[in-house]
């Protein structure tokens, strides 16, 4: 359900074919915004989030009860003529379709565009892929690290978010409900081609414009978010724990450097030689020393935490990021709906008592 009710998408129906991350993160979204949502599952097994650790219940796994929350479960078997005919009757109802088969097996199975729009010429139809519908890598398979290493977004370690699944997944959801509001305006279908390749290079679009402007300039301009300035790293403290330092603007710097009783580098805010000497400084000292002297300040100086302390973070708590949903083993503590409307009724009539 939607974080405080607001449910916009409410007169939308969707139809899920995807599996795992991209496809669960945009019918996630579209579901807390208030869409009913039909999962598409194997009879046997179900999707494959289920099985994943650790799990929640006998036939459920903490993503699984993330991902698929608020949304209607259907299993079928889309190779069994009588499973596929039951299916397709969600569909004409419908006003969008999202998959995420390699191209070319959702027309095997009959369910491709064509196929679909069809039975409901209305129909808002998205293709969520690795690569596309085009192509040379076409066919080829991928994982999220494989498609922010093509992004020029990975540099040498494994990031705990799966940055090109979750953006290509909000990005179809975005799709969805372009594509629904315009096919309600004028009766128009579409189909999304939307690669989860594409999704990561316009995650790091900024960065590819400026290295883009640089390759076609022919220079190296150094620019403050590409991993050689002092001001904006990651360091380790003492304990093994980690500060991220973002004091990208002078009045940051300066003041992170004046707490630090290190004045002396306020001129070298863009000199990567500083950086050792200034990672030496933080690595002398653990990061509750840090959090004490610099982020109750305003320095752009943050804790990095660990997985495990999001539970315990009073602003994610207060502001209701994190909530206990109902799941197959009872009460279970979730990354809640990142939509707030604030424009609510009583809120509006308060502001009108004023």
């Amino acid at each position: 359900m939607a974080f405080d009710g607001w449910r916009p998408l409410e007169a939308v129906t969707v139809v899920d074919f995807t599996r795992m991350a991209p496809g669960g993160t945009a019918t996630l979204l579209l579901a807390d915004l208030g869409a009913t949502v039909y999962k598409v599952e194997h009879p046997v097994g179900g999707d494959d989030t289920r099985h994943l650790k650790p799990k929640v219940g006998a036939d459920s796994s903490a993503q699984h009860q993330y991902m698929d929350r608020g949304k209607r479960s259907v299993r079928a078997d889309l190779k069994n003529s009588d499973d596929l005919a039951r299916i397709l009757e969600l569909v004409r109802e419908a006003d969008a379709v999202i998959e995420s088969f390699r191209p070319g097996v959702a027309d095997r199975l009959g369910i491709g565009f064509r196929d679909l729009v069809a039975l409901n010429d209305k129909l808002v139809y998205v293709s969520l892929s690795g690569y596309g519908q085009t192509g040379p890598r076409v066919a080829a398979a991928g994982h999220d690290l494989n498609f922010i290493g093509y992004a020029g977004l990975l540099s040498g370690s494994v990031p705990r978010a799966l940055q090109a699944d979750v953006s290509g997944g909000t990005l179809a959801a975005l799709a969805i409900a372009a594509g629904v509001a315009r096919a309600r305006q004028d009766g128009t279908p579409a189909h999304v081609d939307l690669s989860l390749a594409d999704a990561a290079l316009a995650l790091g679009g900024i960065q590819a414009a400026e290295a883009l402007a640089s390759h076609s300039l022919g220079v190296d301009v150094q620019t403050p978010l590409d991993g050689r300035a002092p001001c904006y790293q990651v360091y380790r403290c003492a304990d093994g724990r980690s500060l991220a330092v973002a004091a990208i603007e002078s009045k940051f710097w300066q003041r992170t450097l004046e707490l630090m009783g290190r004045t002396e580098w306020i001129s070298r805010q863009q000199d990567p030689a500083l950086v050792p000497e200034f990672a030496a400084v933080i690595a002398g000292e653990t990061q509750a020393h840090w959090v004490e002297l610099l982020v109750e300040d305003d320095t752009c100086v943050s804790p990095v935490l660990e997985p495990r302390d999001i539970a315990s973070d009073l602003h994610a708590l207060e502001r209701g990021s994190l909530r206990e949903y109902d799941s197959a083993a009872g009460p279970l503590w979730q990354v809640a709906s990142p939509f707030r409307n604030l424009a609510t009724r009583s809120a509006l009539a308060e502001h009108s008592t004023h």
